[in-house]
């Protein structure tokens, strides 16, 4: 079987350009770093400034950057082009209104003051060709970078000129591609002109005078837009040439050196009088020629550029010891603009340093976490992980951990997804969070059901959720009754012993679906495992197993894994239910992008969505230990991540607990993001073929799911360790290695010497 998912993709260059522009527009973001710039940054920026040594509390050290807001000059429908500098310092935004008409924005401190490019339209009269990006000179030349359907075009102007397109013969040389996709622009202190073609995987060089190409340079190829591989600064060029290396050339174009980076996801570089620097997600880091020394001068989790919402789309620095960074949320398709400042009287530590643990990331805390430092100044909230996937968690990892909360340490609050939750409420490892939550539920309407059965045992609330997901079922009526129970899954197939209830199903899906659905009837209220039930289920699972193909999925699952996880309610086979019918199909819902390709094949197929008997997925479970130092301050930040600042965040790790924030994905689906992609399932099961194309789902669809979520009562539980020594039992026996009630007696065996330690 070959199965490949785009997930997603541009409808084509003219929606792109009607409606998610700013993600091209932004990209493409000047940095125009001088050579003047006074690198002043090096009093007291190494480690002790940036936090990456420090400890909580206690600490004389002094000198760090800190973050502020600033507010962008934007009227409505404005939208941002790029950022850069004049040659004092002063940052210049570019902005773009009306499609056309461009607009500069110069900042002196308090103010910005505006100019409108009139040239440009004289140049482009007939409004056919969109500015993506501008860059200036310090003579004042403008350089427009537009594109209309077809191909790139590189207008020349300034105040009071006429301006005039320059005719570049490599902007006009069609390949099997079409003409060259232009995402990036640069103009050095020779006067020629920097071209980057992430798609083709080089950087074209062309003279300012003769407008022929001087050399085609390679870069990293990129299949994303996402990205820049030109910067200017220190009147030189850095050229992205090979995966995290930047090769630096001077105005001749000669080699300088070259320097290493440590590239995560969208990022921006700048140069100061001495040193490059790189801005992403691990914060600000100075760079020097020839030297792969790297310097982080601020921890990116004290900074927006940290967040997961945030993509760094610009930086210049400014001559007062500070940066300028513009932002760009890609969901809700705004900008933000944010300065750094050194300030050498702040703790280069934080006083507190709050503990944050799960076994597996979690965007909505480390969003969280940028916003509650920027609240208490004095807190830096520390978020690690085990650095693994759910899936890849051992029971050593939690034994690991589980000795160390015995033992009195372990951090302050703690993610509950995954652990034994049961065992610390009994343990007395958790503190009672009963009245936190009565406090935050005052405040706001919330999932009641959700957010209080979950983690409580006795009336009390030990751990609380601050996102969920929603498993659906849809597809043929008597396959779905049979799922209802136990005893009538066991009696549907004695009835139909060749019955396909899932129409097509990977062998891990069917093993791990009728567990979680099941488990509570396979463990006594003593906690044993019932031995007799649990083998039945393995047969069960045995025979579903053969009736659903599953041997087809055993090699080549996908071509593309990209950001793509399994749970116990996600099927690879569910889309084939559109030429299997008889079967009923499964989905794992966590964000609007999740109910594309489920609720296409409903649309398709007339079928409607319900719950699975009542079950949601708690995500990100908050609990605190109780044997924390900094139990008020823990207290505030689990407020914090129920708050409607975290939970409208627009990320895509569950849905909200907060109900106004779950009422926010109708808007969503509505966005210019959502109307711009769409995804791409195609199939090829031994020469039976499907293609599906999906797009966002409707806002009726969404009000009906919603409305689902409020019935939701059964937490789909998850103990990492019980689940893991069930899937090895289990995948013995569906391999041929042992019989089920060999497996049944070493999963009771195993799970009882756990649950005894």
């Amino acid at each position: 079987m070959n199965q490949r998912i785009s997930y997603i993709k541009k409808k084509n260059l003219r929606r792109l350009l009607a409606t998610v522009l700013f993600l091209t527009l932004a990209l493409a973001s000047l940095t125009a770093c001088s050579k003047n710039d006074a690198d002043t940054g090096s009093r007291n920026n190494g480690k002790d400034s940036t936090g990456a040594n420090g400890s909580s509390g206690g600490t004389s050290a002094k000198g760090r950057y800190i973050e502020d807001d600033m507010d962008l000059p934007l009227a409505d429908g404005e939208e941002v082009l790029n950022l850069t500098r004049t040659t004092d310092g002063a940052p210049v935004l570019f902005t773009r209104a009306n499609d056309t008409q461009v607009n500069r924005y110069e900042y002196n401190g308090k103010d910005w003051s505006k100019t409108a490019l009139d040239w440009l339209a004289r140049v482009y009269p007939d409004s056919e060709v969109i500015p993506m990006e501008v860059q200036e000179t310090a003579e004042g030349v403008q350089y427009v970078r537009g594109m209309d359907e077809e191909q790139t075009h590189i207008a020349r102007g300034g105040n009071g000129q006429e301006g005039e397109e320059l005719q570049i013969p490599y902007l006009t040389e069609q390949a099997e591609i079409g003409y060259p996709i232009i995402t990036g622009m640069l103009v050095d202190d020779a006067g020629n002109y920097w071209l980057q073609s992430p798609y083709e995987g080089t950087a074209a060089v062309i003279a300012g005078d003769t407008l022929e190409v001087l050399e085609e340079l390679p870069t990293s190829q990129l299949l994303s837009m996402m990205d820049r591989l030109i910067f200017q600064g220190n009147g030189m060029v850095a050229v992205n040439t090979e995966d995290n290396v930047y090769t630096v050339y001077e105005k001749n174009r000669e080699q300088q050196g070259t320097f290493s980076v440590k590239k995560k996801g969208a990022a921006w570089m700048c140069g100061g009088e001495d040193h490059w620097y790189y801005i992403s997600e691990e914060g600000i880091t100075r760079l020097t020629l020839g030297n792969d020394t790297q310097e982080v001068i601020m921890d990116g989790s004290l900074g927006a550029m940290g967040s997961t919402v945030n993509q760094v789309m610009g930086a210049v620095r400014g001559n007062e010891d500070d940066f300028y960074i513009l932002y760009y949320q890609q969901k809700a398709g705004t900008h933000s603009l944010k300065r750094y400042v050194y300030d050498p009287e702040a703790a280069a530590v934080p006083e507190t340093t709050l503990q944050v643990f799960g076994l597996s990331d979690s965007d909505t805390v480390r969003e969280a976490a940028i916003g509650f430092q920027k609240k208490h100044p004095d807190v830096k909230v520390e978020f690690t992980t085990s650095g693994k996937q759910a899936g890849e968690v051992t029971s050593d990892d939690i034994r690991t951990l589980n000795t160390e909360l015995l033992s009195g340490n372990g951090a302050d609050v703690l993610l509950l997804d995954g652990l034994p939750m049961n065992a610390y409420i009994e343990k007395g490892i958790l503190a009672d969070l009963s009245e936190t939550a009565e406090e935050i539920m005052e405040a706001d309407t919330y999932l009641e059901d959700i957010l209080k059965n979950t983690a409580q045992k006795d009336g009390k609330l030990y751990g609380l959720p601050i996102k969920f997901g929603v498993p659906v079922l849809y597809g043929n009526e008597d396959a779905k009754k049979a799922l209802e129970s136990f005893d009538s899954l066991k009696a549907f197939l004695e009835k139909d012993p060749q019955a396909s209830v899932f129409g097509l199903a990977d062998r891990e899906y069917i093993r791990d679906f009728l567990f979680q659905i099941y488990q509570d009837e396979l463990f006594g209220e003593d906690g044993k495992v019932d031995q007799e039930k649990l083998a039945e289920l393995l047969e069960l699972a045995g025979k579903i197993v053969e009736n659903a193909k599953a041997s087809l999925f055993e090699e080549n699952l996908r071509e593309d894994e990209s950001g793509y996880s399994r749970d116990p309610f996600t099927n690879l086979g569910a889309e084939g239910i559109l030429n299997h019918p008889e079967g009923a199909a499964t989905a794992s819902i966590h964000s609007a992008t999740d109910m594309m390709i489920p609720y296409t094949v409903m649309r398709q197929k007339s079928l409607t969505p319900e719950t699975i008997r009542g079950f949601y997925q708690p995500v990100g479970v908050v609990g605190i230990n109780q044997n924390t130092a900094q139990m008020e301050t823990a207290k505030e930040f689990v407020t914090y991540l129920l708050s409607q600042e975290v939970q409208s965040a627009q990320l895509d790790d569950g849905f909200p607990i907060l109900e106004s924030a779950l009422q926010d994905k109708k808007d969503e689906v509505n966005s210019d993001y959502a109307s711009s992609f769409y995804m791409m399932s195609s199939w090829n099961f031994e020469g039976e073929k499907l293609e599906l194309e999906a797009n966002f789902p409707t806002v009726e669809e969404v009000e009906g799911f919603i409305e689902m979520c409020g019935t939701l009562t059964r937490p789909a539980e998850q103990e990492r360790i019980i689940w893991n020594l069930y899937q090895e039992e289990a995948d013995q026996y569906l391999g041929g290695e042992i019989d089920a009630e060999t497996a049944a007696e070493n999963i009771a065996r195993k799970v009882d010497t756990y649950l005894a330690e």
